[in-house]
């Protein structure tokens, strides 16, 4: 009788230890899946300030650094200009299209392939101008869009003091 009794709570405590182990395995495969926003997060302040932070003067590119395309084009006529504000000065011009050009070649990249992104002034859509159909439903279909927001703004002409913004300016960042 009394081997009976330890074979009981044997048997119960085995089925106790299977039923929390499989308790502890569900609640710990349900957690495998979930999206990182610090990497996007910290992706969308990066792009903002690296637009914000850098000057043409610094910048070694063809197309906008000085002596460039857009420089000897007479669209870039300040060195000391950061990216974002010649971003802003295109845009009040009434350039998006150069500005568009601008954005894409000083930031291509910068950001890994397996993000995408667009920049925004004034809450105009400058980069992509026009969206693919597979960005918009990336976009669409995203688990985390972050935005960086920065104000920008300038100087048009310094011998009369014409001045152009504050702009808002915002970067969104998501996961393809």
């Amino acid at each position: 009788m009394l081997k009976k009794r330890g074979y009981f709570f044997v048997l119960d405590a085995m089925l106790a230890l299977t039923v929390l182990v499989i308790g502890v395995f569900l609640v710990t495969s349900s957690y495998v899946d979930v999206p990182q926003p610090t990497q996007v997060s910290l992706l969308s302040d990066d792009v903002i300030n690296f637009l914000a932070s850098t000057k043409i003067k610094d910048l070694n590119n063809a197309y906008a650094g000085i002596g460039g395309t857009l420089w000897s084009q007479g669209h870039i006529k300040d060195a000391d200009n950061t990216l974002l504000q010649q971003a802003g000065e295109l845009y009040s011009t009434n350039k998006q299209d150069i500005a568009e050009k601008f954005i894409q070649n000083v930031s291509a990249g910068i950001v890994p392939q397996q993000f995408r992104y667009e920049v925004w002034i004034d809450n105009s859509l400058l980069y992509p101008k026009t969206p693919s159909l597979e960005h918009i439903k990336s976009k669409n279909s995203t688990e985390i869009l972050l935005t960086s927001k920065k104000l920008t703004f300038g100087i048009l002409n310094r011998s009369t003091s014409d001045i152009w913004g504050p702009y808002k300016a915002e970067v969104f960042v998501w996961e393809r």
